[in-house]
């Protein structure tokens, strides 16, 4: 495959006019045919490395438009609600969800699933690459309904289970849904795991004052300060939302190497609070980004996420230079594979797999052409713009806005027959 006349963002140059050539999955060549002065009215796309959606539950899109205008506490116990889903129920929307996602620009997905298979059959059938994350819980000491527990001696053997589904493209990695759900000895258990398997531990984490005052009330520590004493808190540990952290913890975080994936939307949504996003950038803390789940987004759309997030930073820290375009795309890109654990870097060069957006430079979010700054256009003009063509692997996923090797009418029928459902059984 050779992508001719496009334009890139070069590292060193810029932006400009090149040729991508593409074999076996790879990208095998990139050949920069002008550097300075390029005419953009003479290419039709502008073409950027896949998006990472860091943190992404596809088996939550019957919750959507249900648990709107609720905080966090009533969101979750409408959450943990139980309408005897069947696997098929789960597979349906996990489907619609991801499709959704990779229209969007997500190449690679990092999920969770308390019931990972359905989950796991759905990436395969979309071809997205990423990982899904297994979650466990034993406990419950959070408000309201429990989501689903486990017996804490049968854990590691589900894993071990699950973990067989592992491919080149999806892998699999453990986690819990928080410390409210998880005893002292399971977050040791999924640390142990995670270095024995090669994985990755995903937890919610802080997700506002509530959740905080849980733990001190429950464990004599707040979460982030109980992971470290407990000695698992490392770079092996993906803490998602961590909002109502303090500079302790945000220290802590820094010095373990862990990683934080920000979901500014659903925070918002619930009322949580603002991340403290500049203050972990300024110990370099890696930060993912993530569209979270149906129910509190409400989209699977992760530009719309970046767009949100600096714009909420920039407000919030009263400053119009608090983030930059570059910042938030580089934690869809470099920041997300790093957080997942792979090699790519997110970048389009020579052997880098061939994950790749094209974007219609006829959309009217790139006018004027002339002015370029295209990054500028996809993240400040996000809810107008989606990738024409989405490539993964060297594969053509996406062409002309439409999935190619599935039926999205039939995907939305589905959706909607499982939505219908449910709808009753309220």
């Amino acid at each position: 495959m050779l992508l001719k006349n496009v334009i890139i963002k070069d590292t060193t140059h810029g932006y400009c006019l090149a040729n991508i050539s593409i074999g076996e999955g790879v990208i095998q060549d990139v050949l920069i045919l002008q550097k300075e002065g390029v005419d953009y009215r003479k290419s039709d796309f502008y073409v950027t490395p896949g998006f990472v959606n860091s943190h992404l539950h596809p088996n939550q899109l019957l919750d959507r438009r249900m648990l709107d205008d609720l905080n966090i506490t009533e969101l979750l116990h409408g959450m943990h609600t139980e309408y005897k889903k069947t696997d098929e129920d789960r597979y349906a929307q996990a489907l619609f969800v991801l499709m959704d996602a990779i229209k969007s620009g997500a190449t690679t997905i990092y999920s969770v699933a308390s019931n990972p298979y359905p989950v796991i059959r759905a990436f395969k059938t979309c071809k997205v690459k990423g990982a899904v994350t297994c979650f466990y819980n034993d406990q419950w000491e959070g408000y309201g309904l429990p989501p689903s527990i486990s017996i804490l001696n049968s854990i590691e053997e589900q894993f071990k289970e699950a973990f067989k589904e592992q491919t080149d493209k999806v892998r699999i990695h453990i986690g819990s849904a928080s410390v409210e759900s998880a005893s002292n000895d399971l977050l040791i258990l999924l640390n142990d795991l995670a270095i024995r398997f090669k994985s990755k531990v995903n937890i919610h984490i802080s997700e506002g004052l509530e959740a905080v005052e849980s733990c001190i009330k429950s464990r004599g520590i707040s979460p982030v300060r109980l992971l470290a004493k407990l000695g698992v808190l490392s770079r092996n540990w993906n803490l998602v939302h961590a909002v109502s952290i303090d500079q302790e913890e945000i220290d802590l975080i820094a010095q373990a190497k862990a990683s934080v994936i920000h979901c500014p939307v659903t925070n918002a949504k619930t009322g949580v609070g603002v991340a403290p996003i500049i203050e972990l950038l300024r110990k370099n803390v890696t930060i993912g980004l993530g569209t979270d789940a149906c129910s509190n987004n409400n989209t699977n759309n992760i530009l719309n996420e970046a767009y949100f997030a600096i714009l909420i930073q920039m407000s919030f820290q009263r400053n119009a230079k608090a983030l930059s375009a570059d910042s938030v795309i580089k934690w869809m890109t470099q920041n997300g594979h790093d957080i997942i654990g792979t090699k790519q870097k997110g970048e389009i060069v020579k052997g880098e797999p061939a994950d790749l957006l094209l974007w219609s430079l006829k959309n009217n979010s790139f006018v004027p052409l002339a002015y370029g700054n295209f990054d500028s256009s996809l993240v400040y003009n996000a809810p107008d713009i989606k990738p024409h063509t989405v490539i993964i692997d060297g594969e053509v996923i996406v062409e002309s806005y439409q999935f190619k090797h599935m039926s999205e009418k039939e995907i939305k029928e589905a959706a909607n027959l499982c939505g219908e459902k449910i709808f009753k059984l309220i």
